[in-house]
């Protein structure tokens, strides 16, 4: 499975909203910790996209 993520502002902190199926799928439910692993073997990469600042 391939999602983009969206990150936003949540409080001082930074977040990103997981697809349903993601959630379905792992029965992810509110207070469910995850560990997120990048293997080099995998060509494992990030992607970002700035966007334009939205403050006025």
């Amino acid at each position: 499975m391939t999602a983009v993520l969206k990150v936003f502002k949540w409080d001082d902190d930074l977040a990103v909203e997981l697809p349903q199926e993601l959630v379905d799928q792992f029965a992810l439910k509110e207070g469910d910790e995850l560990e997120i692993l990048a293997d080099p073997a995998l060509e494992a990469g990030l992607e970002t996209k700035e966007t334009p600042d939205t403050e006025m």
